[in-house]
């Protein structure tokens, strides 16, 4: 199969979604990728691999002015501006320039950032990987925000996002997700869509311009007819083989807890547990330290740097980070989909103690046995000092954990499920083009 497989960023150890379906892909298949470039250092160490696998790699850079203009632009359209940040017109013409003359069985697209890419795009089966409902993300986002201004913000996103991703999911053959919780906000949406009348039958067509979708009675190339395809679930998986147990010195009492720090989630997370969490441990561990691993911390976590508390910023590998941590922790109170960075911390053999909210992208597994999950600060809190006492504890979870993510959550098992969707997209497309003739 030729895959021509398209992200609005350079699949890396950061985004591990689109990298690890690429290096799984190319094993049976061929792939062509699309990408757009932001400057980000992991984007450097992962571009020589990128074309160690792909058959071409084609980069659009993106820059931060070019981005903020295109937000500024705009702001008062129907566009979010989650999508608004990665609109780049060139990168849409080389799609579709490379889906006319390349010859390519099928089309992938990633995010909702990314989506606009191939929206329209007829002449071959396009699946779109939503990753999460960001619908939904913004939701618990808005229910989070503090001061007027953040609160504005996010509720004008929502406004538009809960309009923009079922339309633009509407466009596509086929649609995965990772998780089912994702999928359900997804097909609500959709389906609240229908009900207000927003959809072929009805007569309403929409095109996908600079500015967002819009009304349309014209004949368009980008016309819509709203459509429901079929959502499956795919959950990310984890490597095994590079995250794997090291054999390191543990700290005696070191918290960790990795993730982009630029991520609005991660970052008030890292806020939110510094405040909240660590002092209750604190308390009964005095020797206790707590390591905020990630790239691009914002000044809220850069201010919490000194003493006990350690902000690394970007860092070339966190796995040593990982596995000299006593205990690693994942305290997001905003999350949808599958957290990465708990895969790879119980895949490393550690002790994990997340929230509620970080473990609903992975509802199998079992609390006190995989993991630990507490929800309140006294709860959390209490978890870790139970495990920062027990070492045997510690062990026994850290061995139930890469036991649990080794069996169920490979990339071998997710990608044979991603392909397994792009052969009904062929046969759906195959089916309509028969009917068509």
């Amino acid at each position: 199969m030729r895959i021509l497989f398209v992200t609005p960023y350079v699949p890396s150890r950061i985004r591990v979604r689109s990298l690890n379906f690429i290096k799984q892909l190319c094993r049976k298949h061929e792939v062509t990728l699309v990408a757009l470039t932001h400057g980000e250092p992991a984007e450097e160490e992962s571009v020589s691999e990128l074309y160690r696998y792909c058959k071409d790699v084609v980069f659009h850079r993106l820059t931060k002015t070019r981005a903020m203009s295109s937000c500024c632009m705009r702001l008062f359209s129907g566009m979010p501006l989650q999508t608004a940040y990665t609109q780049c017109a060139s990168a849409r013409r080389t799609v579709r320039r490379m889906v006319q003359s390349n010859g390519f069985d099928l089309l992938h697209v990633e995010h909702i950032r990314g989506a606009y890419l191939a929206a329209g795009i007829q002449t071959v089966p396009v699946v779109y990987d939503s990753v999460d409902c960001i619908t939904l993300l913004i939701r618990e986002r808005l229910a989070q925000a503090i001061g007027i201004l953040e609160r504005m913000l996010n509720f004008e996103e929502i406004i538009k996002m809960r309009v923009y991703e079922p339309l633009m999911a509407a466009m596509f053959d086929k649609v995965v997700i990772t998780s089912r919780r994702d999928k359900l906000a997804l097909a609500m949406l959709m389906y609240r869509l229908q009900k207000t009348g927003i959809n072929g039958e009805s007569g309403h067509t929409f095109v996908l311009g600079p500015k967002g979708f819009t009304n349309s009675t014209g004949r368009t190339r980008d016309r819509l007819f709203l459509n429901k395809p079929e959502i499956s679930v795919i959950p990310n998986g984890v490597d095994t083989e590079y995250f794997r147990p090291m054999e390191v010195p543990v700290n005696r009492g070191s918290i960790v807890f990795t993730g982009k720090m630029s991520y609005f989630a991660n970052s008030a997370a890292a806020v939110y547990f510094c405040n909240q969490v660590f002092p209750l441990v604190r308390s009964q561990m005095p020797d206790a330290s707590f390591w905020i691993v990630g790239s691009n911390p914002p000044a809220s976590v850069r201010r919490l740097a000194g003493g006990p508390v350690k902000v690394t910023g970007y860092v070339d590998d966190v796995r040593p980070f990982i596995a000299g941590a006593e205990v690693v922790v994942c305290p997001l109170n905003v999350g949808v989909g599958i957290q990465n960075k708990l895969l790879e911390a119980m895949a490393m053999k550690k002790a994990v103690v997340a929230s509620s909210v970080a473990c609903h992208g992975i509802p199998d597994a079992v609390d006190d046995v995989h993991l630990s999950c507490g929800n309140s600060p006294e709860e959390m809190a209490r978890k870790i000092i139970e495990l920062m006492r027990d070492a045997s504890k510690r062990s026994t979870m850290g061995e139930a954990a890469r036991h649990f993510v080794s069996n169920r959550y490979s990339w071998e098992r997710a990608a044979q499920q991603l392909v397994d969707v792009y052969w009904e997209a062929i046969e759906t497309c195959t089916g309509r083009a028969s009917i068509a003739a």
